[in-house]
């Protein structure tokens, strides 16, 4: 993305306009990786329009991370979010304004999409799916593939900016329609959103990226997470000593879960203790030398994807039903992983 990063709109006109109106003296500046690139073209729209900028050297994952708290501490009036949407779920009750620059993709797709029509030959009904970046290229490749004979769904649930859109975390635009549809195809870039939507479904899905050209079912790819995150839950069975992880980033605080899980831990006749982290690494994990296993509360991204690099188990709150008994694995795969 980083080579790419001309194609994705940074909107500087409005950022120009807004710092004007508002008058900040530091504006804080959260770039994904893809775009940190364009670090120095940020920063200098930014003190052209008067005010100091200040760029977030921070991991960013989403809208849930905000560094609102980054923000306070470096006293900026201003935040500005690149690469993703505002989200009602997450919207910020805070003194800090944010802006949100989405970053959208200025790309055709409809070479990708055309392409896409002989992988699709097994189905009939399929759901069209993005992230933010390509959201405004789904009428167009909805009119591409009904004009091939197929029927296209669009999920539009509340609380999501977009209808299609799909967040790490937020698959609910997918579950809406999943009953209904045959496949799913997700106009994008990289396996991690294209996973989430198998694992949140569990429909054969497509990507279809328009700055590849490529398309790719990834099935087997999601269906070795499956695997693994079952040989966790068999692991984190057999623990006595349980850590609950409450996440501290604006977004991914679940409080009330963390306590529940507690109660429901105890209650099985195993200890359990609360941990609050901004982030969940292995180095900080592995001090707690006692615990056996954990479950995490704040982004599920961590524990589904990123579980190989931890030595204990990390799981997310259902799966942890599942290593209680509380739940069965079988329920849990018809539910969907997120």
């Amino acid at each position: 993305m980083a080579i790419l990063s001309g194609l994705f709109n940074l909107e500087e006109e409005r950022i120009k306009s807004e710092i004007i109106k508002r008058k900040p003296s530091k504006v804080l500046v959260q770039l994904p990786e893809g775009l940190r690139s364009k670090a120095l073209q940020v920063s200098s729209i930014v003190e052209g329009a008067g005010a100091l900028a200040i760029i977030s050297a921070d991991p960013c994952y989403g809208a849930c991370d905000l560094a609102l708290n980054e923000a306070r501490i470096l006293s900026a009036d201003l935040l500005i979010h690149f690469g993703h949407s505002e989200i009602d779920l997450f919207r910020q009750q805070d003194t800090i304004p944010v802006i949100y620059i989405e970053a959208k993709a200025s790309i055709d797709v409809r070479g990708v999409i055309e392409e896409s029509l002989s992988y699709l030959k097994s189905w009939e009904k399929i759901g069209l799916v993005s992230t933010v970046q390509h959201v405004d290229s789904l009428n167009e490749a909805r009119e591409i593939l009904e004009r091939s004979g197929k029927s296209v769904y669009i999920g539009n649930e509340p609380g999501l900016k977009y209808p299609g859109q799909v967040l790490g975390c937020d698959y609910r635009n997918c579950k809406s329609i999943s009953s209904i549809v045959d496949a799913f195809l997700f106009i994008g870039s990289g396996l991690f959103h294209a996973v989430g939507i198998f694992l949140a479904t569990m429909k054969p899905t497509l990507i279809a990226d328009p700055l590849s050209g490529k398309i790719e079912r990834i099935d087997d790819k999601a269906r070795l997470i499956i695997n693994r995150r079952w040989m966790e839950i068999c692991e984190a069975s057999d623990a006595k000593r349980w850590g609950v992880i409450i996440g501290l980033k604006f977004g991914q605080r679940n409080f009330e879960t963390a306590i529940k899980l507690k109660k429901e831990i105890e209650g099985c006749g195993k200890r359990a203790i609360l941990l609050s982290m901004r982030e969940i690494t292995p180095e900080t994990l592995r001090d707690f030398v006692d615990i056996e296993a954990y479950v995490n509360t704040a982004c599920p991204r961590i524990s589904l994807y990123e579980t190989k690099i931890f030595p204990k188990p990390v799981l997310t709150p259902r799966e942890t039903l599942v290593a209680l008994g509380r739940m069965k694995w079988e329920e849990y795969l018809r539910a969907g992983l997120l």
